[in-house]
């Protein structure tokens, strides 16, 4: 009998991630950016993560990370900037 291995691809992180974590003070949690993003956070965490979204998820995202960026008086980022892999 053969043993079937299963392979696992995961996509390289994104710079959202970064981009999210340098919001502290309070804290930026990607349950509370998904929130804002009007998206569930296993879709958010997918982005994260460098998964496939669709170009609406990412403007979601984009628009709700500016926002809360705007009220820490930060400048707003792009959507390259996120580096997202959209399709």
């Amino acid at each position: 009998m053969k043993a079937q291995v299963c392979l696992i691809v995961s996509s390289a992180p994104t710079k959202l991630r970064q981009l999210r974590e340098e919001l502290n003070n309070p804290k930026l949690s990607q349950e509370r950016l998904a929130h804002l993003a009007g998206i569930t956070q296993v879709t958010y965490r997918r982005a994260e993560a460098g998964n496939k979204v669709q170009y609406s998820t990412g403007k979601a995202i984009l628009d709700a990370l500016n926002k809360e960026r705007q009220s820490r008086q930060l400048p707003p980022v792009t959507l390259d900037d996120l580096g997202l892999s959209l399709e």
